[in-house]
């Protein structure tokens, strides 16, 4: 393969573009966003009336190796519109942002939600999170021309997020309390809106997030609490190294339910992708004797 053409089809691999076939002003608006699923609910939101750029779609990559590229800046110079996750987690972007000088309207998640730089970035798994996403997006967005039943769509989506955030309650109120592990902290939030007791050292989850050794103790803890058996794991596989390799391991020798998630959001559905993440660990609980 040509190096050229190399390029590009990395470039495709990374970035995904819902296409604007409306008419008036609004095919002008451009939404980026680097993480895959504030895309995915944009172009929900505003379905054919604006293209919407998504900079990281590929789910066999890890997203914290992410370094911007030249089409990166392309579509951030020709944005309305940029999502930011914060947090830390794409300062790669807020950097394009900065530099662009284009004046698009930003929109930082973390900035909505109150979390800081050091704090879990993971907000994408975080129900909440995303409806005051989409309803900080809906409002930048009615103030421009050109978008058909901005309202209504506006609405739907949220109706289905709160039924989402409702089906997470519902595991809450049965299911407090219960043990659970994880290889990092990519699905916390999710875990903690369902009231579940995450026993894995937070020190061993942030290390692996953030690309670095855990303390030996730190990693004993973790084994030795796999070992007594939580409803299940949680295994980040686009953060997979020997060490989580090895706590998946244990899981599977002491016949605790491993569950594997992406950072990137497998399809193009938010709602039904973190549905079916929220499916699988009732069927964990259930299989404990918790959830029915």
């Amino acid at each position: 393969m040509g190096v050229a053409l190399a390029v590009v089809m990395a470039l495709v691999l990374s970035t995904f573009v819902w296409g604007a076939t409306g008419t008036g002003a609004s095919r002008s608006t451009s939404i980026v966003a680097g993480v895959s699923q504030w895309s995915a609910l944009a172009h929900q939101l505003v379905g054919r009336d604006a293209t919407v750029v998504g900079l990281l779609s590929d789910p066999n990559a890890d997203p914290h190796d992410h370094d911007a590229t030249v089409g990166d800046a392309q579509h951030v110079a020709n944005a309305s519109v940029v999502v930011v996750n914060g947090a830390g987690y794409d300062s790669w972007l807020q950097r394009l942002v900065d530099t662009s000088g284009q004046g698009a309207h930003v929109i930082d998640v973390a900035s909505l939600v109150g979390v800081r730089a050091g704090q879990n970035p993971h907000l994408f798994y975080d129900p909440p999170a995303a409806i005051r996403y989409v309803e900080s997006l809906t409002l930048v967005l009615k103030g421009r021309p050109g978008f058909s039943n901005l309202d209504a769509r506006s609405n739907r989506l949220l109706t289905s997020l709160r039924s989402l955030q409702s089906t997470v309650a519902t595991v809450r109120h049965a299911c407090a309390g219960v043990k659970v592990a994880a290889t990092e902290d990519v699905a916390t939030y999710l875990l903690h809106d369902a009231g579940l007791d995450v026993v894995t050292p937070e020190s061993l989850r942030l290390a692996v997030g953030n690309g670095v050794d855990p303390s030996v103790s730190a990693l004993a803890i973790a084994l030795a609490q796999i070992g007594a058996r939580p409803a299940f794991l949680i295994n980040n596989v686009q953060t997979a190294t020997p060490l989580t390799a090895e706590l998946v391991a244990q899981a599977r020798a002491s016949g605790v339910t491993v569950i594997d998630v992406t950072e990137t959001m497998r399809g193009r559905v938010y709602v039904s992708w973190l549905r079916s993440v929220v499916g699988s660990i009732e069927a964990a609980l259930a299989h404990e004797g918790c959830w029915t």
